[in-house]
């Protein structure tokens, strides 16, 4: 990158330069930089061959008084000058600005000393001074590409890039180099992808994506450690999963909901089985939930007293297949509720009815199963009392039955009629009555026959005796019959 023109000026000899740059011009000798001087349009600005090759380089100052000027004849007013310093000069800032543009440090050194020489502005030189160091980090940035090129550090080769990039380095390097290095970083990143994805698979819980991070992280040589995490994952998931299988395979064989549960979790979060085993297996707790809520709705209805409830409850219990223990406690008081409410039927029958001992015994059952509440107890007792009362009228009525009293009958007839007594008992204790009154009759009418006309002195003591017993007879005539009897004597 060696500029053809900035090559001439090394045989330029700086010594006449040297003393015609020795006469410093006053700022208004200096040459115009535009082409209006003094108020006059000259057409031309800065140091060239405005007139030609004949004239040389010239250029139009700002006054007359200057050194060597001549009063221009086209433009009146203007004045001009030769400017052979100034022209080498230009031309050494422009082969030193040229070469700036360029990476050749050489050249740029070079062309520095001449501009130097040569009065370039300090801004030229700082601009060389500045590009020699920019090149110097360039070459820096070149070698740190290189460097990263070989290794297996995706940071290092990102900044190398970055680096070429911002100081424009690709122009200067060959298309080989530069599609070695972005191949090497394209290799760098996808190995860092396939780092960050076998890291990430490692804090899963998917076997299948940890064997495929693994394998591709293997294939980009992945740091050792990592690999080797990877693979102590790979191992812990394939026991985990064997577990998970296991406790599953154990789980639904049982009846508890909670360890079913859990083992579908682990099962399902290790990806352990496959869809069907994973659905006989939540259709298994779906079973066992509602085995658990019919467990739950028997154990209740046991502790309460709904039968009709209760026995629906029992029924499916029965069906969903609960505990035999607790289906038998289910059944056992189904048949305790049925004991009460058939007690408690046969009570109330009892109480309508008019026998005492069953319902002595139907009260007692009641109570012994504590199926009648205190308002029917009162009522049972209250109406057992006046059967009891009821049957001893009767039994009194009916010790009776063949005696000869009749006074005691008609006081039985009485009380039983007072008290309720069974209309076939009073029936028959009339009859009784009746028999006795005929007895009393026909001994009577036997005493007057046997005191009028009688002989048989044995029949005739006969007939007074059991009418004076009977009360059949008045007083007189018994004594009519006693005097018979002593008459017969």
């Amino acid at each position: 990158m060696r500029s053809l023109f900035a090559a001439s000026l090394i045989a330029v000899q700086v010594t006449g330069f040297r003393v015609n740059n020795a006469n410093i011009q006053s700022p208004s000798c200096e040459c115009a930089t535009t082409e209006i001087v003094n108020g006059v349009h000259t057409g031309h600005a800065g140091c060239d061959q405005h007139f030609g090759q004949r004239f040389g380089y010239v250029c139009y100052v700002g006054s007359g008084s200057c050194p060597n000027v001549r009063e221009s004849r086209s433009h009146p007013g203007a004045f001009w000058r030769a400017c052979p310093t100034e022209h080498l000069r230009n031309e050494a800032r422009d082969a030193l600005l040229e070469a700036v543009e360029g990476i050749e440090e050489e050249d740029i050194v070079r062309l520095r000393a001449a501009a130097v020489e040569r009065g370039v502005g300090q801004a030229a030189l700082d601009a060389a001074d500045q590009r020699i160091v920019h090149i110097h980090l360039m070459g820096e940035a070149l070698d740190e590409l290189k460097a990263a090129i070989g290794r297996l550090d995706y940071d290092r080769m990102q900044a190398a890039l970055r680096q070429v990039e911002e100081m424009e380095l690709d122009a200067y390097l060959s298309e080989e180099a530069l599609q070695k290095a972005v191949q090497a970083f394209h290799f760098l990143g996808e190995r860092r992808e396939a780092t960050n994805d076998l890291a990430e698979s490692i804090d899963s819980f998917n076997l299948e994506r940890l064997m495929e991070a693994l394998a591709e992280a293997r294939e980009y040589q992945a740091e050792d450690d990592v690999l080797h995490q990877g693979e102590a994952r790979v191992a812990e998931l394939q026991r985990l999963r064997a577990a998970a299988v296991a406790e599953l395979a154990t789980a639904v064989t049982t009846r508890e909901v909670r360890r079913v549960s859990q083992a579908i979790i682990e099962a399902d979060r290790l990806d352990a089985v496959d869809s069907s085993v994973m659905n006989q297996a939540r259709d298994r707790l779906q079973f066992l939930v509602q085995m658990d809520g019919a467990r739950q709705n028997l154990l209740s209805g046991i502790e309460g007293d709904d039968l009709e409830e209760l026995a629906h409850q029992l029924s499916v219990a029965t069906e969903l297949d609960v505990e035999p223990e607790i289906l038998t406690r289910g059944q056992q008081r189904v048949v305790h509720l049925e004991a009460m409410r058939d007690s408690l039927i046969a009570l109330e029958a009892a109480v309508a009815g008019r026998n005492s001992q069953i319902l002595r015994d139907t009260l007692a059952e009641a109570q012994r199963l504590e199926a009648a509440e205190d308002n029917l107890v009162s009522r049972a007792q209250t109406r057992l009392t006046m059967l009891e009362e009821i049957d001893e009228a009767t039994n009194e009525l009916r010790a009776l039955f063949s005696s000869d009293d009749e006074s005691a009958v008609r006081h039985a007839l009485g009380r039983a009629r007072e008290i309720g007594v069974d209309e076939e008992v009073i029936e028959e204790g009339e009859r009784t009555k009746h028999r006795i009154s005929r007895l009393k009759h026909d001994l009577r009418t036997a005493l007057l026959e046997a005191t009028e006309n009688g002989t048989d002195m044995a029949e005739l003591r006969r007939l007074i005796d059991e009418c004076d017993r009977l009360h059949a007879a008045s007083h007189r005539r018994l004594e009519a019959a006693e005097r018979r009897l002593a008459s017969l004597r």
